[in-house]
């Protein structure tokens, strides 16, 4: 789909694409491509996001939801995905892809990463997997479980050429299942887990009027800055939040455990 340059619209234009996916862009006027990827609690366009994607009409953005809520792994679902923001990226001469979203759609914004070229990976509380041979300890969505079978039955090794990835989790038992199972200690991949933030992570952000520093300063890639925008707010109040790394040296018996929830310490003398 070829848009005219510079157009601005308030209000996402639907694209044509095949079931169960759907799709809807707003033109930009840079060379930049947001791919917001909806949650599975979303339906249409996932609007926590629309402001940091568009950037006042800088960005060209496109919202894609995957009504199966298979966790990438609906057939053609992936296939589709690739083709749409491929086809648009030719098209506008899109130069550099973003991919951001929440939970499933974090999920989502890592597996588009091993399909196709993607600049900077943006993940909100993602899953690692649903499958429960992986994650035995995890209930949360019981009708979306993954098998053993599935094509992409978890993040993979988030090792993607030129990708550069900013994941963020709360520190909670649920989360910790998770980000406890994501590979970790390389260049280009940022991990942040925040004290006391559950899976609702980007709520708390936006109420606290940190959700567009953090994912701006994410798309620049300054990790500093995305840091420094976690622990300072408009409305003057911080989170306490560590690289995983420094987390998990300074909580050595942190493990990846099998059914009861694990008890998480709090983050001690964050900065």
């Amino acid at each position: 789909m070829s848009v005219e340059p510079g157009l601005i619209l308030s209000d996402p234009l639907p694209v044509e694409a095949a079931e169960p996916v759907r799709a809807y862009v707003v033109p930009g006027r840079n060379r930049r491509l947001v791919v917001v990827l909806a949650g599975s609690a979303q339906g249409g366009f996932d609007p926590a996001f629309y402001g940091q994607a568009v950037s006042s009409g800088e960005n060209h953005a496109m919202f894609v939801q995957d009504d199966s809520r298979s966790w990438m792994n609906g057939p053609g679902v992936a296939d589709e995905m690739v083709r749409l923001i491929t086809e648009y990226r030719d098209a506008n001469g899109i130069e550099e892809i973003v991919t951001l979203g929440h939970s499933m759609g974090g999920f989502a914004a890592m597996v588009l990463a091993q399909l196709m070229p993607v600049n900077t990976v943006i993940a909100f509380a993602p899953q690692f997997s649903l499958d429960p041979e992986l994650v035995p300890d995890e209930g949360r969505w019981p009708d979306a479980q993954i098998g053993p079978d599935a094509r992409f039955r978890d993040v993979g090794d988030l090792k993607a050429e030129g990708t550069r990835y900013f994941i963020f989790h709360g520190d909670n038992p649920w989360e910790a299942w998770h980000w406890l199972r994501f590979p970790w200690r390389r260049e280009g991949f940022e991990h942040f887990i925040l004290a006391g933030q559950a899976h609702n992570l980007v709520r708390v952000l936006a109420k606290r009027r940190m959700l567009g520093n953090v994912v701006a300063q994410a798309i620049g890639q300054k990790s500093r800055a995305v840091r420094l925008a976690l622990e300072k707010s408009f409305l003057g109040r911080s989170l306490l939040v560590q690289r995983r790394a420094a987390y998990q040296a300074a909580h050595p018996g942190l493990v990846v455990t099998g059914g009861a929830p694990m008890v998480v310490p709090p983050i001690e003398g964050a900065a």
